[in-house]
């Protein structure tokens, strides 16, 4: 009776770990710039997506969600101000947290 009671107790532990594995990308996107951002875009089938409702002001910081942990972690992207596109970055979207904008630079940790 025991060994049925912890079987089905490690069971239960097994299937709610189960999504925390599957969790959807997401990371942070932090403005250091002195340029509010508008948009986002990744590139993914050959075109670019722009992703919606984004806008982070100055100093300010918002976080975002792929809401998928499909496909690949190695994936362009470009931040949008008001109509003007950077240049292409890309990352590592399985292993980083973080996307920090600057006047001269996007880092990633």
């Amino acid at each position: 009776m025991l060994r049925s009671l912890l079987l089905c107790v490690g069971l239960a532990g097994m299937l709610g770990a189960g999504p925390a594995l599957a969790e959807s990308y997401k990371f942070t996107l932090y403005n250091h710039s002195k340029y509010a951002i508008s948009g986002f875009q990744t590139y993914e089938n050959g075109k670019w997506d722009s992703w919606t409702d984004v806008s982070v002001d100055q100093d300010e910081h918002e976080v975002m969600d792929w809401n998928s942990s499909e496909g690949n972690c190695v994936v362009p992207f470009r931040i949008i101000y008001e109509e003007i596109q950077t240049e292409q970055y890309k990352v590592d979207w399985c292993k980083i947290k973080n996307i920090h904008v600057y006047n001269d630079r996007v880092t990633a940790d």
